[in-house]
């Protein structure tokens, strides 16, 4: 599979969690009907991300739950208020990448919410994707660029799955739901 920074890269990505996604709710269905919590789901999705990698033969790329770092640094990520610009570390649930093996880093960060969540805590994690995959930006701070952003909100309820996909700073696509 070829990755790239471009809308095709994305294209290839998306197809890529998508296929890890089938086998998570294949797989995995039983941690959902329990109601498990959101890291042991995560855990269960990075185990099919990482089927995936290997699948496509990206054996450079890892998939890994809360992985805080760039490099020696804790990731971080600045903000713009009437205040001033504020700082603040970041612990995305899943991200995608080579843990700097590779040029081009980072491919996917996926934020995970059950749909119990609050408002304000969706927000947050779609605001989060939408700086990490802003492309392009030439500040010297907090600027990763992932090439695919998810947001992975899980209904218990409902038993269905609202995923949303961002690219270059922006929702890119319609809104994908599946049931489970």
């Amino acid at each position: 599979m070829k990755i790239t920074k471009d809308e095709n890269g994305f294209e290839n990505l998306k197809a890529m969690f998508l296929e890890a996604n089938r086998a998570f709710l294949e797989n995995h269905v039983s941690l959902l009907r329990c109601k498990i919590s959101e890291r042991c789901l995560c855990g269960a999705l990075m185990y099919e991300l990482n089927k995936q990698l290997e699948k496509k033969n990206l054996k450079k790329y890892y998939a890994d739950i809360e992985f805080n770092r760039d490099e020696d640094n804790v990731k971080r990520i600045s903000y713009k208020t009437d205040d001033g610009v504020y700082s603040k570390r970041i612990f995305t649930d899943i991200i995608v990448h080579s843990r700097g093996e590779v040029s081009l880093d980072n491919l996917i960060a996926l934020e995970m919410k059950k749909s119990s969540a609050s408002q304000e805590e969706i927000e947050d994690d779609k605001a989060r994707l939408k700086h990490l995959t802003k492309l392009n930006t030439n500040t010297s701070f907090g600027s990763y660029e992932y090439i695919l952003g998810i947001y992975y909100e899980i209904n218990l309820d409902k038993e269905e799955i609202k995923i949303e996909f961002f690219y270059d700073g922006d929702r890119k696509g319609q809104l994908f739901m599946c049931k489970y």
